[in-house]
Formats: structure tokens, C-alpha cells, sequence
């Protein structure tokens, strides 16, 4: 069983992980390598208006799709299990696109370890993971991430699985670079859909680019648009 995460609150959890990140930037410099770790979990933005308020409604002929991620999925959602997405959420873009969201799970700070204990069945047409970021963060062997998106895939029980690579870390941009080709090698191995949905958020040198995100580890609205349209695109296209 994985380690138990208790999380008070996105603020709290926020400040936890600039921690982290702070002291791994600091390892890294004092090291002169770049290869310590990557970004992850931060504080909250303050939150926006949602652009889709209620879980979707599937309709005849339409892909239905279910989520596991962490806080690049959940954002400022009040209430994304129950459908409420906020505006920083790129599912709130996949439904704009045309697909339906009918619910799943994901958590600020959630490595793929605890994904994995936390995440139960649902109904749908496609399940897309977006996970890793934090796994990085806490130094998680790329094998024991793939065994927990096994997990995932298994518990949720959806066939059609999309996996998206991870946004870009300004801090530790190499390590994501990395994180994303050994998740597209994974999901070509267990035949999963892999969409390299964050492509259109980071430079030629793996940081974001202007105006994707609000602090260097989460997109912004801007940015998260740019995903969900991404995975909308893969999603419809299947």
C-alpha cells in the first residue's frame, strides 16, 4: 500500500511543495547538474470563473471521457469529481471542444503511488492520465511510476486509455523532457494513446513559454486551453 498524503488545504500543500522545490534547486546548484528533479504541486491561483459548471451530459454518439491526474487537472475546480471545472483545468477545454466529462479523480500534490490507491472504477468511453509531475518532484523511479499507472489503468477498468505527457518545469526542464519520452515509450509498450498534449506550452529549450503558465510548474488558463484542446483532439479522433 502506498504512503498515506494528507492534504489540508491547496495553500498548505503549496507551500509544502515550494519547499521541496527549493530544496532540490538548491541540491542541484550546489551540484552544478541539472538532473536532480522536476517541477511539481504548487500553490493555488487565485480561482476564476469555471466555464463548465456540472458534469456533462453524454450525448448519443459523442465521446464520454473520465480523468486521473493531479493539480494540473484539478486546478481551481470546485468540484471536479462532480463535474464543477475551473477555468484552469484543461478539462473544462475538452468539454468546450465536444467531449463529454463524466467525472474521475485527481489531487493537488498526488503522486501516481497515490493515484493509484485512490482511484475506483468509472464508465466511460476513454480514460486520460495526466500524471508524474509530482513523482518527479520526490524522486520516484520511472519503473515504480509505470507500475502505478498500471494500477490506475487496471482499477479504473476503461479500455481506451489516452495518457498525456506532463507540462513542462522551468526549474528542471530536462527531467520532465526525459519523464515525457519514457511515458510515450510505456504507452506505445501497453498500447495506450499517448498525446504530447503539452507541446504547445513550452519553448525549444522545455520551459514554458510566455504566458502558459502563472508560476513555472502549473499552466495558466491560457495554457491549460492549449491542453485540453489537445486532448480533446485525441480523444475526438478515436
Amino acid at each position: 500500500m502506498g504512503a498515506v498524503i494528507v492534504r489540508p488545504s491547496r495553500r498548505l500543500a503549496g507551500r509544502a511543495v515550494a519547499l521541496v522545490l527549493a530544496v532540490l534547486g538548491g541540491a542541484a546548484l550546489a551540484a552544478c547538474s541539472s538532473a536532480g528533479g522536476a517541477g511539481a504541486d504548487g500553490a493555488a491561483s487565485p480561482g476564476a470563473a469555471s466555464p463548465s459548471a456540472g458534469r456533462t451530459d453524454p450525448t448519443a454518439g459523442s465521446t464520454s471521457f473520465a480523468v486521473v491526474g493531479d493539480s494540473i487537472t484539478d486546478a481551481n475546480s470546485p468540484d471536479l469529481a462532480g463535474g464543477d471545472l475551473g477555468s484552469e483545468s484543461w478539462a473544462a477545454y475538452a468539454v468546450e471542444a465536444g467531449a463529454d466529462f463524466v467525472g474521475g479523480w485527481a489531487e493537488w500534490g498526488a503522486p501516481t503511488s497515490y493515484m493509484a490507491d485512490s482511484v475506483t472504477a468509472v464508465d466511460a468511453d476513454v480514460l486520460v492520465v495526466l500524471a508524474g509531475t509530482n513523482d518527479l518532484a520526490f524522486g520516484v523511479p520511472f519503473d515504480e511510476s509505470a507500475a502505478n499507472l498500471d494500477r490506475i489503468v487496471a482499477t479504473v477498468g476503461i479500455d481506451d486509455v489516452v495518457v498525456s505527457s506532463i507540462p513542462p518545469s522551468d526549474a528542471f526542464p530536462e527531467a520532465a523532457t526525459q519523464f515525457n519520452e519514457q511515458l510515450e515509450a510505456l504507452a506505445d509498450d501497453r498500447g495506450w494513446r499517448f498525446v504530447d498534449a503539452s507541446a504547445g506550452l513550452r519553448t525549444a529549450e522545455g520551459r514554458f513559454a510566455d504566458g502558459m503558465s502563472y508560476d513555472g510548474l502549473h499552466p495558466s488558463e491560457q495554457g491549460a486551453r492549449v491542453l485540453g484542446e489537445a486532448i480533446a483532439a485525441e480523444l475526438l479522433a478515436g
